[in-house]
C-alpha cells in the first residue's frame, strides 16, 4: 500500500496552519478528477478563500467524499519574537513527522517562493535523517497542478474559519497543536537530502 501526502499552510492572525491530506496512491485519480469538476471557466485552481459561500460548501463536501482520505492540522499561534520563518520551520518539522507516521512514501507540498522552497528542503532533509525515513519522496508543486493541494488547502481555510465550515470537515479532521515553548527545528543543511525530487 502506498500512501501520499499533500500539504498547504495557511496564517490567520498569527495562528499558524499546515494542513496535510493522507490518502492511498490507488485511490487518488477519482478525486482529482471531482476537485478539477469543481473548477468554473477560466478558472486554473479552487483557492478555497476567495470562493463563494456556496462555492466552499462544495469543495468541502467533495473533499469530506473522497474514500480513504484523511486530513490532519497542525496549528502553531506565534508566540512574541517568533516569526513566519520559524513558525513554518516548526510546522514543516512537525508535518514531516506526521507524513513518516502515516507511511506516507510521496509529500507534495504547495510550491512557494524559492528561498522558502529551499528553507523547505532544510528542515525536511534533516527531519527525515533524524527519522530514518529516507525512503519518503518529496516536491513542492504550483498548485494548480494538483487538486489535491486544494484539498489541503480547504481544509486548512475550513478549521481556520471556525463554525460550521469546520464542522462540514470533522470527519475526516485531526487537530494538532504544537506547544508555543517548541524548541526550533535544527535549520542546517544535511549533508544530503534524503527523498528530495529536482526542482520545479
Amino acid at each position: 500500500m502506498s500512501v501520499w501526502a499533500f500539504s498547504d499552510e495557511s496564517e490567520r492572525a498569527g495562528l499558524m496552519l499546515m494542513a496535510v491530506v493522507t490518502i492511498e496512491a490507488a485511490n487518488i485519480a477519482m478525486p482529482r478528477a471531482s476537485l478539477r469538476a469543481l473548477l468554473l471557466a477560466g478558472q486554473r485552481k479552487v483557492h478555497t478563500a476567495k470562493e463563494s459561500p456556496r462555492r466552499r460548501r462544495a469543495v468541502l463536501d467533495a473533499v469530506v467524499r473522497v474514500e480513504g482520505i484523511h486530513a490532519t492540522v497542525i496549528r502553531l499561534r506565534r508566540p512574541p519574537g517568533v516569526d513566519h520563518i520559524t513558525g513554518r520551520r516548526l510546522l514543516i518539522a512537525a508535518s514531516a513527522e506526521l507524513v513518516v507516521g502515516a507511511g506516507v512514501t510521496v509529500w507534495t507540498l504547495d510550491d512557494i517562493h524559492p528561498a522558502q522552497r529551499n528553507r523547505d528542503r532544510d528542515t525536511i532533509g534533516h527531519a527525515l535523517q533524524r527519522l530514518d525515513a529516507r525512503h519518503v519522496a518529496y516536491d513542492h508543486r504550483r498548485s494548480h497542478t494538483e487538486p489535491l493541494l486544494w484539498a489541503a488547502d480547504a481544509v486548512g481555510w475550513a478549521v481556520g474559519a471556525g463554525g460550521d465550515w469546520r464542522r462540514r470537515v470533522e470527519p475526516i479532521l485531526t487537530v494538532v497543536d504544537i506547544p508555543p515553548d517548541a524548541q526550533h527545528p535544527a535549520a542546517h543543511r544535511p549533508e544530503s537530502e534524503p527523498g528530495a525530487l529536482p526542482g520545479r
